[in-house]
């Protein structure tokens, strides 16, 4: 999926990352929180999400505002990561400047020698958060562009849907 930010100057900013749950509070996501996607989210929590799948032609734009789930959620992703990926969580420095590579091996190094001495640490930086959406858009392209397009929108409790012109 795509995830949608802005940054402190109010201009967009987009990656991909992987889909961690989906359930009636939302679509879950993890990330270093003191990262560039961590602080974008905590001085913006409204955020985009897209999922595009070209073979059908089908698309999913959600926009909503993002929530952090409860420590235990978050611990519990973070064990189910990677020995190498937890090392990187615990290198902590995502989307910094690189001054060199070997700088990289060092640091990865590092943070493996701790998931080896310590595998229950949890990294303080790591969070799980959810994109609880305000609307939801379904897209299905046609060979004819006569396009479907159903836009969800919440109402408090309730969801409203709007065909929309291709």
């Amino acid at each position: 999926m795509v995830l949608s930010t802005v940054d402190e100057l109010g201009e967009p900013d987009a990656r991909v990352l992987i889909l961690k749950n989906l359930d009636q509070r939302g679509w879950h996501f993890a990330t270093i929180g003191n990262g560039l996607k961590g602080c974008q989210i905590a001085a913006n929590p409204n955020v985009s999400l897209t999922f595009y799948w070209s073979s059908l032609g089908r698309q999913v734009r959600i926009r909503g505002v993002t929530l952090k789930a409860d420590d235990h959620e978050s611990n519990a992703d973070f064990q189910a990561r990677s020995a190498v990926a937890k090392a990187n969580v615990f290198v902590g420095r995502q989307s910094q400047v690189l001054t060199s590579r070997s700088e990289l091996d060092t640091a990865i190094a590092n943070g493996a020698r701790q998931v080896s001495e310590k595998p229950d640490s949890i990294a303080s930086n790591w969070s799980l958060f959810i994109a609880s959406p305000r609307e939801v858009e379904f897209w299905q392209a046609a060979e004819d562009r006569r396009h479907q397009r159903l836009l969800y929108k919440r109402d408090g409790t309730a969801w409203l849907c709007d065909q929309l012109w291709p």
